[in-house]
């Protein structure tokens, strides 16, 4: 198995995701390397107008639901965790954020909780998989 140093790990809460957790701390645990779980705040159309206090609330906590539970569940399984937050276009925001960490894997879970919902993989993990330079693995 190839030695991995970084893994990025988008997390959106669903349960998708937290399987691609799982893959990532077993490879992790194997090569000794450190899982960043990466939230992308999602900013609504409105947002361009005026971001309330209200959205920017909302939008916390459906981060700190999405993060909480991958880091406990990290540390619990004895991987190196840490976290990091963006926001924009949840797909380009993970490719970039990768790319600029110098991250050797993203290992993402099809399917999250967008709405645009394609035949097999979610329209994220598809975007990811075809854009990034970085090796992707999808699981489902």
């Amino acid at each position: 198995m190839a030695k991995f140093k970084k893994i990025l790990v988008p997390l959106d809460g669903s349960t998708n995701a937290s399987r691609g957790l799982d893959r990532a701390i077993e490879i992790a645990k194997e090569s000794g390397a450190e899982i960043t779980g990466f939230y992308v705040f999602h900013l609504p159309f409105a947002a361009g107008i005026k971001y309330t206090q209200k959205m920017k609330d909302d939008a916390q906590n459906k981060a700190v639901k999405a993060i909480g539970p991958a880091m406990k569940r990290a540390q619990k399984l004895g991987a190196t965790f840490k976290y990091k937050t963006g926001g924009g276009h949840t797909g380009s925001e993970i490719v970039k954020f990768a790319e600029k960490g110098k991250y050797d894997m993203i290992v993402i879970g099809a399917r999250g909780i967008g709405g645009t919902k394609e035949a097999f993989l979610g329209s994220t993990s598809n975007y990811v998989m075809h854009k990034s330079k970085i090796p992707v693995l999808v699981v489902k």
